[in-house]
């Protein structure tokens, strides 16, 4: 009997560990979008995210592994997280996003914008990693503000805040 309960201890807490939700990384990055009105989806295609770390004058890495399309029409009102990963403590002060192309589709048709070479937008943002804290940035990427409609196509001029930066653990 002891053997069982045992047992059965044992492999519950074996299930609760392999089933925990809490992430192991220090920093996670969010979007989100403000409404756009006439407009059915804008696909963003994203190569490349690196940060400032403003302690050692240098950007990181990048933190993508791979480039991400997102579609930020459905962001309203909700955020997508573009990345989670254990940053070395220090203060950072910029985040970067290379993008290489959009794609806007309305009711009447699609508008595809190749950035070549991709475009580079650098998003002032300060923020501290230490050993007892997680940060979680939240960047506001508002399409309607980035797509300029000029009577036959759109140019696209990206406008992103930082929506909100959450220190926690």
């Amino acid at each position: 009997m002891k053997k069982t309960v045992l047992a059965l201890a044992a492999a519950f807490l074996l299930l609760s560990i392999g089933c925990s939700t809490k992430s192991s990384a220090n920093f996670e990055l969010y979007l989100t979008d403000a409404p756009a009105y006439g407009i059915e989806h804008v696909y963003v295609t994203i190569d490349a995210i690196y940060l400032r770390n403003e302690d050692r004058q240098t950007w990181t890495d990048n933190i993508l592994s791979e480039p991400k399309t997102i579609d930020l029409i459905p962001l309203r009102g909700r955020e997508e997280r573009l990345a989670a990963l254990e940053l070395p403590p220090g203060t950072y002060s910029g985040i970067k996003l290379v993008i290489s192309k959009v794609e806007i589709v309305t009711s009447e048709r699609t508008f595809t914008i190749t950035m070549n070479p991709p475009l580079t937008i650098t998003i002032p943002c300060q923020f501290t990693i230490t050993g007892e804290t997680s940060v979680k940035v939240t960047l506001d990427f508002d399409a309607e503000r980035s797509l300029l409609w000029n009577g036959m196509n759109y140019n696209f001029a990206p406008y992103i805040i930082v929506k909100n930066i959450v220190h926690g653990r």
